[in-house]
């Protein structure tokens, strides 16, 4: 496929196919038979260990030494290009030293002419959002998207100057980095916050002057319907709490008519009946990002009552901690199906019990972890900064727009 490419007069460009030495699928078809736990297994990369310009080593597999030998065009190369096939189509990641030699499974292969491009900068293009639309535009299948061989062999690619090529692969992995250190920091802070979350209310409760209630005594059903016809439909995201489909997945996936739905109202709460990662029996969240929103009748949603003795901001924190579940597994029994849809009633979840202390001892807590939590907060939109930033670096760097300063791309020339 011949795409027209603008790029400046003195860079060249070429099929992929006339740029690499070998251009392949891994391993395609079951491999589950031949996985092994012996110390001669030969790792086995898929597909959920490729991220972007990096690898997943958690849940690596390994494959019997048999199964390796009869697969030998599927081995990998230190500086081999690693492209997702299936799923999160496009993604790509360089084969590092220490997993030459290692096997792979549906992702496709790209061994490069080093002598004319260098793994990093095609790494970098290959995972730029002009790359992606690209693969996006060549995708096959009906119910099962994937990227062909045969077809990446034909798209047409960038060739700048070695020098060049190497100058802005390390200019963009330096937002690489700057993202990778703020991403680490926010798992540290993450898991930092569970550890609070876990001592300040799930070990608080041991302390004995924490009164037990009914949600029912705190919170009053929301079940006001859409009668305003509003078209901000919600979702509930575990990262995220309740937000606009719209904004999530990029186009509504609800009813055309609303009407029906609940309406909710900024500060209000949805229990969705729905097992989740993290959340087995389900996730309470409160609407804190718009004014107004509507939710399918299968939310439960509620409000606290004006006279309750609890904090807002503590009972979003008592359910996040997962402190109601065991009084949500007793009332779920056997309505938890394999489809993740929990057969708890309306009357059931009103009934639960909750702990709380004191309303003082409760500010004092709210605050520490909403204090922990801006924390988080900030730092994820540090790192979206960051990523809009390499965004809009990759769109002019490599195309050529934007060119690295020649006495930098002087420092590339090999002696």
């Amino acid at each position: 496929m011949k795409q027209e490419l603008h790029i400046p007069n003195d860079w060249k460009e070429s099929s992929l196919g006339k740029l690499t030495s070998l251009l392949t699928n891994g391993f395609v078809g079951t491999a589950t038979s031949h996985y092994t736990k012996e110390a001669n297994g030969i790792t086995y990369i898929q597909g959920f260990n490729v991220t972007e310009n990096s690898f997943n080593l958690t849940n690596i597999r390994k494959v019997t030494p048999e199964f390796h030998k009869k697969n030998s065009k599927s081995r990998l190369q230190e500086g081999d290009l690693l492209t997702i096939q299936t799923g999160d189509i496009g993604l790509t990641t360089i084969v590092p030293k220490e997993l030459e030699g290692s096997n792979c499974h549906a992702l496709v292969i790209s061994r490069l002419y080093r002598e004319t491009c260098h793994p990093k900068f095609y790494s970098q293009y290959f995972n730029s959002p002009l790359c992606r639309r690209l693969f996006r535009r060549i995708e096959t299948g009906s119910s099962m998207k994937h990227l062909n061989v045969g077809d990446m062999k034909k798209l047409h690619f960038p060739i700048p100057p070695l020098p060049e090529q190497k100058a802005i692969a390390d200019l963009l992995s330096t937002w690489d980095e700057a993202i990778e250190k703020t991403e680490r920091l926010i798992w540290a802070k993450e898991k930092c916050f569970k550890r609070l979350l876990n001592d300040l209310i799930n070990q608080g409760r041991s302390d004995h002057t924490w009164k037990d209630y009914n949600l029912s005594d705190l919170c009053s059903p929301v079940s006001r319907k859409n009668g305003e016809n509003n078209t901000n439909v919600l979702t509930s995201s575990a990262q995220n709490g309740l937000v606009s489909q719209l904004e999530y997945y990029n186009k509504n996936v609800s009813a055309e008519n609303v009407t029906g739905y609940y309406l909710l109202k900024k500060g209000e709460f949805a229990y969705n009946r729905s097992s989740a990662k993290g959340y087995p029996y389900g996730a309470t969240k409160r609407l804190d990002k718009y004014e107004k929103g509507v939710l399918s009748t299968l939310y439960l949603c509620f409000a606290l009552k004006p006279d309750a003795p609890c904090e807002s901001d503590f009972l979003l924190h008592l359910f996040e901690s997962g402190a109601a579940n065991r009084e949500l597994r007793a009332v779920c029994q056997e309505g938890a199906r394999s489809h993740g849809l929990l057969n708890i009633t309306k009357a059931d979840f009103f009934g639960i019990k909750l702990f709380l202390p004191v309303p003082e001892k409760q500010k004092k807590i709210q605050s520490a972890l909403n204090t922990a939590q801006e924390e988080i907060n900030l730092l994820k939109q540090l790192a979206e900064k960051y990523k809009i930033q390499k965004r809009g670096l990759m769109q002019k760097m490599l195309t050529g727009e934007w060119r690295v300063k020649p006495e930098i791309v002087n420092q590339y020339m090999e002696a």
